[in-house]
Parts: C-alpha cells; structure tokens; sequence
C-alpha cells in the first residue's frame, strides 16, 4: 500500500486549515512575448544566477558589441518570473524585483497571474526541489547546451494554498530575506572599514616611517625589523604522534582543519614527520591563490594544536612583539614587497613560491613601540570579533530560513 503525500505543511500561520492543492505551473503563469527597444524609462539590462535582473554593470555590458537602435528586445515587468532556459542547472531563474525594462531575448519571462502571488510563485520555482524535478525535462546532446523549453517548465506540478496563504508565507519570507540583507549588508560594512584602516594605520615603507592614521598618545617613529628579530622558527615533529589534526590555511579563515576545508583529508596517513604547531603559532603558506599572490600568513586560533606539512614555514612571536600585532601586520599587503624580494624568480612550482625559510626570516617589517602595538592588536582584534559576530547572526539566519522553507512547504 503506497503512502498517500500531505498536502500540507508541517508549519503553517494560525487560521489556514486547507489542504494545499495541486496545479501546473503553467496555471498560474503566462509567457510574455513582448518586445521593446530600450528607453530612458524601459532600460536594457542583465539577467544572472548571481543578482537575477539586475543594471547591466562593466562585466556584462556587452552593448558596444551589438549596438543597433532598432534592435528589440524581450519585455519584462516587476514580479515577472524570469530564466534562462539553458542555465536553469545553476538556478538561473528568479522574480524580477527591478522593474520595467528589456533583455536579451534569449531570457523567457512570465508575468503572474491573479490567482497567485508573485512572492510565492518565487519561492517555489527557486527551490533546489522545484529545479531538479524541472531538470528531468532537460534537452540537447551537448551537457552545456541542454535546456529546459519554456513548454516543459510550464507543465511542472506545484502544490499552492488558497491566495491568503500564498501572500502570508510570501510576505514573511521576503521580510526574512530582508534581514538577511541587513547582515550582509553590515558584515560587508565592517569588512570594508577593516580593510581601510589596515591600510591607513600601518607605514607603507618608502621612506615614510609613521602610518596615515594612529592613536593620538602615540607619536615615535616606527622601526624596521626583521622577522628572525622578533619570532623564532618552529621545527617540532609530530614523532610521538601528539595530534592527529592535519590543518591547512584558507587564507579568508585562517587555519583551519583540513577535512573540514577540503572535505576530505589530503595529508599523508603517516603525520608524525609533521611540523607540530600550537596555539599561538603562526604558519606561512607559500601557496599563492586570487587574490593572494605571495601566500597567507595566520595564526593558529581556532585548536589547540595540529599538524602541517614541512612545506610551511611556521613560527612564533618573541617578546619583543605582540601577537595581535603581529596577526594584523599579516592581514595587510605591506610585507609582499619583501616577500617578492626573496621569491626566486620564475620559480612558482605546482602553486608554491620559492621561498627558503632562512630568507623568509630576513624579511623586514614596521614595529612601533610595544604599546602601541597592543593598542593595533587589540583594536583589530576587536574588530575581527564584531566581524565574526556579524557572520555568525548571517550563518542563522540563512540556516533558519532554510529550515522554515523545508516546514512550510510540501
């Protein structure tokens, strides 16, 4: 006997007890096949996975190359339902929360129709469930040139409620979506602020030996030092088999442990001819990446103590330094000028500098007084705390949207 499917959600507002009934999507949406030439008040944009409709930006303006007045192109409303047939595996499908204008008319566009709300149509055909049952009506002999016809989309099963509900649950989540753009919005604030002042509150070098911004009881001159003069390199082996914790740099997260990174464990079996690193300790992956072209330098924060392969080269600070500091310094670019010094040249074998540790060691950093150094540390450490709270409130709050969606939908 085949267990009969709910046809309704776990989770539902007070008031709204009926069951929630099956329709196409085609039912509650209608192609639009209107085409325009672009104008001051219907302007031509873009249409990506990442933004959905969105102002055509540098990256996407191909206009120059295509530019013909006469040309048309297909028509769209707000709250339109828009995709890319041939994108629809990477979720390029979205509501068009922009408004009037044109694109490309290789873009499908549906306008909704009254018996639905457009706020809850969205979060349907959006969903990671809705997408993979549409994907089974993928067509063409090529992977990347398989597409889902407008015709098949349409003839998707959906489960809706009575419109109330459509609008309840529609409203909440954009509500929810709100907020969650609010985060963001102020985790990328603080980034940006970080970011600033780590530019302004360290010397650049070129004969300039105080930084644009600093503390007003602090005025002496900054120092230049080497590495070898304020921190001692560590060589301690795993031999007796202390820890069991491969870690790896990420140079947005530090270091972290590997299989969580990697989603596997990409260190020998055999970890006792390791480098043994303990909290506190800093490491330098010679592993250049996007944005990182010299490699990261982090300290072990987050375990008490792991294993790294011998092609790091790990340390720790003296008393002459400040540890705060020293993990500020190395989130600027100030020190990739010494470090290019010492690179070989032309020597970046499988994605690793050149780089021999006693040469690492040479290279020279600013050092203000101490104080003022535990003044920098504790500052930015501040900082990077308010930064961490910030993506833990975002990380909720995606996590709880996920798990409504999952509850209030069949």
């Amino acid at each position: 006997m085949t267990k009969e499917k709910s046809t309704v959600p776990r989770l539902r507002f007070p008031g709204f007890t009926d069951a929630w009934k099956q329709r196409k999507l085609g039912e509650v949406l209608k192609e639009r096949n209107e085409s325009r030439s672009p104008s001051a008040d219907v302007p031509l944009v873009s249409f990506t996975v990442e933004n959905g409709v969105t102002p055509k930006t540098e990256r996407y303006n191909r206009e120059f190359l295509v530019r013909d007045e006469n040309k048309k192109y297909k028509f769209t409303q707000l709250d339109d339902i828009v995709y890319n047939p041939a994108n629809l595996k990477f979720g390029a499908i979205a509501r068009n929360k922009y408004g009037a204008a044109v694109f490309s008319p290789i873009y499908v566009t549906y306008g909704v129709l009254s018996e639905a709300h457009p706020l809850f149509v969205e979060l349907i055909v959006t969903s990671t469930n809705f997408i993979q049952r549409a994907l089974r009506y993928q067509e063409g002999t090529v992977y990347e040139r398989m597409a889902v016809k407008s015709f098949d989309l349409l003839r998707s099963e959906i489960l809706l409620p009575a419109l109330p509900e459509q609008e309840a649950i529609g409203n909440f989540f954009s509500d929810l979506d709100q907020l969650i753009t609010l985060h963001q919005r102020k985790l990328d604030d603080v980034k940006e602020l970080k970011k600033a002042l780590l530019q302004k509150m360290f010397p650049k070098g070129n004969g300039n030996d105080f930084p644009e911004l600093r503390f007003p009881e602090f005025t002496d001159a900054w120092k230049q030092r080497k590495l070898g003069e304020v921190s001692k390199r560590v060589t301690r082996r795993n031999k007796e088999l202390i820890s069991s914790l491969p870690l790896t740099i990420s140079a947005q997260h530090g270091l972290v442990d590997q299989e969580e990174f990697f989603n596997k464990q990409v260190a020998s079996k055999d970890v006792s001819s390791y480098y043994l690193i303990k909290k506190g300790e800093f490491a330098y992956n010679k592993s250049y990446s996007n944005g990182y072209p010299w490699g990261a330098i982090k300290r072990l924060d987050r375990y008490e103590m792991g294993v790294l392969s011998t092609l790091y080269i790990v340390f720790k600070p003296t008393s002459l330094i400040c540890s705060d500091y020293l993990v500020s310094y190395y989130d600027t670019v100030n020190w990739y000028k010494e470090v290019s010094m010492i690179a070989a040249e032309g020597a970046r074998n499988h994605g690793l500098l050149n780089i021999a540790p006693n040469d690492f060691f040479k290279t020279r950093l600013f050092i203000p007084t101490l104080p003022e150094q535990e003044a920098i540390g504790s500052f930015f450490s501040d900082l990077d705390q308010l930064i961490t709270l910030h993506q833990r409130q975002l990380d909720h709050l995606k996590l709880l949207k996920k798990a409504l969606l999952q509850q209030m939908f069949i």
